[in-house]
């Protein structure tokens, strides 16, 4: 949750209004509940003043204090809450409200009893209550930036920059599907160092492709998990070359891992990107040497290259806009179809996920349609075993070469 310096501003100026009016209360009380004589006129009225003063701030802090407390509940329900609502900038006219009201109902009684002459001394309490407030809030008890720069030094995604794949379609990870492990795949961070290799980062290390194998096997050996139900987070830079993604997933492969979860954004998305810290999309990788054993001439190939930011399909220049039509078209007419996906080491992941899911898209699209057609409803809604035979009779089948 790291604040601008604009919302650390505005919420130093709210705070700093709040304490001074809390603060002209007390004087107002203190004031009013000087030594007075036993005969002396008016005393009912003082009494109802500083009665007053007391409630307010009495019903106002249980108020604000249970208030407060419901929203850092509900932040600390959700990890990306505070990018879901936050009362600035979006609702920032509530707390403005809230110092208008709080200030002027400390001047309700008074206004009351001494009618006209209390209107300057509240105009008067209000400019001085204003500049002062307008100067506290300039000052920072908290080096919150120092604060900040600590945690940021601690997150990976933002110490490195890192921009992750935008995504039409998206899948989280719920917590039925247990990942651990967390691999970063960032760009290095200065135009001026001549080694062109991604950094790896794991556990928050920065690994050579080697030690990244070592600790992840190592640390396998005091883990317990299914591999069908666990995954193997990577987030990776979206300008990252392919020739590195191979090469850990090669890794990946070796380890024991056959599920990987690539950290995506989904493009339409309604909040801010930090939000969707853990969107996934989800593959099983398939080592290349059972491709060895397959025989292409049984299947209706499907050929697809994106090299160069030239996308093709069966060698025919395909646009981005167009290729998720066609790909869906050309599964629905080849009954035996294989997408065969000729990867190069120079294009980039965000090129290479955008094959990928677009595919995927168009794979669920049509078994989408099946069971409309064949059962009358969607096809997530469908129980396991129609839901497998679904899948069983669409295939998502795909080689990398």
């Amino acid at each position: 949750m790291i604040l601008s310096d604009e919302e650390v501003n505005f919420y130093n100026l709210f705070f700093a209004y709040l304490s001074l009016i809390f603060a002209q209360s007390f004087c107002l009380s203190q004031w009013f509940g000087k030594p007075r004589k036993f005969f002396e006129k008016r005393n009912i009225h003082k009494s109802v003043i500083i009665n007053d003063q007391k409630n307010l701030n009495i019903y106002f802090f249980s108020w604000f204090t249970r208030l407060t407390t419901i929203y850092a509940l509900g932040m600390m329900m959700s990890i990306s809450g505070f990018y879901v609502f936050s009362f600035y900038p979006e609702y920032n006219y509530i707390s403005v409200l809230i110092i208008i009201v709080l200030f002027l109902q400390t001047w309700v009684s008074i206004r009351r009893i001494y009618k006209r002459k209390s209107f300057k001394w509240m105009l008067f309490s209000a400019a001085i209550i204003s500049v002062l407030s307008f100067g506290l809030s300039r000052i920072n008890l908290i080096d919150y930036q120092k604060i900040n720069q600590i945690y940021l030094e601690h997150n990976v995604p933002l110490k490195y920059n890192l921009e992750l794949v935008e995504i039409e379609k998206n899948e989280r990870v719920y917590s039925s599907l247990l990942y651990l492990y967390e691999i970063y795949i960032a760009k290095q961070q200065s135009d001026t160092v001549e080694d062109n290799n991604p950094l790896f980062i794991f556990e928050g290390e920065e690994l050579s492709m080697d030690d990244l194998k070592q600790n992840l096997l190592l640390s396998m050996e005091f883990a317990f998990f299914n591999q069908n139900t666990t995954f193997l987070p990577l987030y990776i830079d979206k300008s990252i070359k392919t020739e590195h993604v191979n090469r850990i997933k090669e890794m990946i492969i070796d380890v024991g891992f056959l599920n990987v979860a690539y950290g995506v954004i989904p493009k339409n998305r309604e909040f801010d990107k930090r939000f969707y810290s853990n969107y996934f999309s989800l593959w099983r990788l398939i080592d290349k040497k059972e491709y060895k054993n397959l025989n292409l001439e049984e299947f209706e190939l499907i050929t697809v290259c994106y090299v160069n930011d030239v996308l093709k399909i069966n060698d025919t220049i395909c646009s981005t806009k167009d290729f998720y039509f066609k790909i869906k078209h050309q599964i629905e007419i080849s009954e035996n179809y294989l997408l065969r996906f000729k990867v190069d080491d120079e294009t980039i992941f965000e090129h290479y996920m955008f094959v990928l899911n677009e595919f995927k898209r168009a794979v669920e699209s049509i078994r989408n349609e099946y069971a409309l057609k064949n059962y009358s409803d969607e096809f997530d809604n469908l129980d396991i075993e129609t839901n497998n035979f679904i899948r069983n009779k669409i295939l998502l089948r795909m080689i990398e070469e």
